[in-house]
C-alpha cells in the first residue's frame, strides 16, 4: 500500500527495517560527502600553482621527481586553466549534491528516489562493464557488482511495492 506524506509519495519499507536499504543510503552519504569533500577542495586550488602543490605532494610520499608517470602529470597540469578548476569542482559539487538527494529521499522513502537512484546509478553500469573487460581489475568488478545489485534491489523494490 502507498502512503501519501506531504508532496511526494511515500514507499515501504522503511529504511530502518531494510538492512540492504540501509547500505545503499550509506553508500550513496557516503560518496555524497566525500564528494563534497572533493569538490570544496578542488576549488580551494583556484588561483594556484597546481603543479608546484602537486610536486610537493610527491615529495612528501617519497614519489621518485624523475618517475614517468609523475612528470607526465605534473605537465597536464600545467596546462589546467582556473576556469577548468572551476568548472570540476562545481561538477563535483552537484555530483555529491544528486548522491547527498538520492540518500535523503531513500530514507525519507520518497518513491521518487528509488527512480532516481535505479537511472542514476544505471548509467555507470555500462562504463563499469566495459572497464571490467578491458582492464582486469577488482575494483571495477566491485563497483559493477554493487551498481548492478543497487539497480536489480531497487527495481523489484518498485514492482513489489505496485502490486501490493
Amino acid at each position: 500500500m502507498l502512503k501519501v506524506h506531504g508532496v511526494g509519495a511515500v514507499s515501504k519499507p522503511t529504511a530502518s527495517k531494510d538492512g540492504a536499504l540501509r547500505t545503499i543510503i550509506a553508500l550513496k552519504a557516503l560518496g555524497g560527502v566525500l564528494f563534497l569533500l572533493i569538490g570544496l577542495g578542488v576549488l580551494t586550488l583556484v588561483n594556484h600553482d597546481i603543479a608546484d602543490l602537486a610536486e610537493d605532494v610527491a615529495d612528501s610520499l617519497g614519489v621518485d621527481p624523475e618517475n614517468l608517470y609523475l612528470l607526465q602529470f605534473l605537465e597536464w597540469l600545467i596546462g589546467i586553466s582556473s576556469k577548468q578548476i572551476i568548472a570540476i569542482g562545481f561538477v563535483t559539487l552537484l555530483y555529491s549534491a544528486l548522491l547527498l538527494t538520492m540518500a535523503w529521499g531513500l530514507h525519507v522513502g520518497r518513491v521518487w528516489a528509488d527512480w532516481l537512484t535505479i537511472g542514476a546509478t544505471g548509467l555507470f553500469i555500462p562504463v563499469e562493464l566495459y572497464e571490467v573487460v578491458w582492464s582486469i581489475r577488482p575494483t571495477y568488478s566491485i563497483a559493477l557488482a554493487i551498481n548492478i545489485f543497487i539497480v536489480w534491489y531497487l527495481i523489484r523494490r518498485r514492482i513489489r511495492s505496485s502490486s501490493l
